[in-house]
């Protein structure tokens, strides 16, 4: 059996509901084993606390502990589980893609859109479905969910109340559940280069959805802010207000990057297609391309802890560090 370890971050698996209905964490990790026997059937479990928390709560500090707890541990166990909240789920995996470069082993995070207490909880199925993933022995870092396997840094929640709360829109899966597991990836991944710890994240970046009506003047505020970096939704393929446009210059000259991706569900900015994208590029907006919200914006906070000047995080965002984007030239 492979040597897992579970790192227990609390979530609505891990939730009771109180005398107004209300759900909050309750449960600690070592209930969590109690609940699931069939675990030491599968593998050999360890179980380690990070918090106790709902996932609203997470902060870019917790991942970075995440982060080197499994570099810390990444030759002594064959895999890593993280039992998460559902609502920041898709940030973590995606933060955590970029922090655990050259990863080697498997990390899968799970969790349950009902607390363990309840008839019919999907967090035990999830949890002996991570565990079934890892058996495969195939690195990258995964969302186990209902009946996806899921690349990390493409998943997105779609859902507050399916059991099936995960989708990656822009890339396939990397598998399905069905009467088990079954990964699509038929030969496993070597790494020939050591792992590369990167854990930190600069969190002071802010975004914006656009709207007709979006007054330039808060964009305008921000740039004379504190911020370090910001991210537009823009309409379609990267299609920014002609009013926005020389914010976005002024803001490329003070080394404050200015990040584009699109407002729809299954949306990549192809900024050339129009005029009003390509103004946008003219003046230093960078492209997002097909990235999630997750993966642009932890890629933009990693990105600003690690490399700062606005040239170098144009040229991060044209790379695909660990397959959160496509690049086509």
């Amino acid at each position: 059996m492979k040597k897992i370890l579970i790192l227990f971050c609390g979530g609505t698996l891990a939730m009771k509901r109180d005398n107004r209905g209300n759900l909050s964490p309750y449960y600690e990790s070592k209930d969590l084993i109690k609940r699931v026997p069939h675990l030491s059937e599968i593998a050999a479990i360890d179980i380690e606390n990070i918090v106790n928390i709902d996932s609203s709560n997470f902060q870019p500090e917790i991942w970075t502990e995440i982060a080197i707890k499994i570099a810390d541990n990444i030759s002594k166990y064959e895999g890593f589980i993280i039992i998460h909240g559902t609502d920041t789920m898709a940030y973590t995996a995606s933060a955590l893609s970029f922090a655990l470069l050259n990863l080697g082993k498997p990390v899968v995070l799970t969790g349950g859109q009902k607390p363990m207490d309840d008839i019919g909880t999907d967090g035990i199925n999830n949890l002996i479905n991570a565990v079934l993933v890892i058996n495969y022995g195939i690195p990258d870092i995964y969302i186990v969910f209902g009946t996806k396997i899921l690349k990390g840094n493409r998943a997105t929640k779609i859902s507050e109340s399916s059991l099936d709360a995960f989708d990656s829109v822009m890339r396939l899966p990397l598998g399905e559940i069905a009467l088990e597991p079954k990964l699509f990836i038929k030969e496993k991944k070597t790494r020939s280069q050591k792992l590369k710890l990167k854990p930190k994240f600069e969190p002071d970046i802010v975004i914006f959805d656009l709207f007709p009506g979006f007054r330039p003047k808060y964009l305008d505020e921000i740039i004379e802010s504190q911020c370090k970096g910001v991210i537009l939704k823009s309409f379609g393929s990267g299609n920014i207000p002609d009013n926005f446009i020389s914010l976005i210059g002024r803001a490329n000259q003070k080394d404050l990057p200015v990040v584009i991706i699109s407002q729809c569900y299954k949306g990549s900015t192809q900024m050339q297609l129009y005029e009003v994208g390509q103004n946008a590029l003219n003046v230093g907006a960078i492209p997002g391309r097909d990235m999630t919200l997750e993966a642009a914006s932890t890629k933009l906070m990693w990105g600003l802890a690690n490399y700062k000047a606005v040239n170098k995080i144009r040229k991060l965002f044209n790379t695909n560090i660990a397959g959160e984007v496509t690049i086509s030239n």
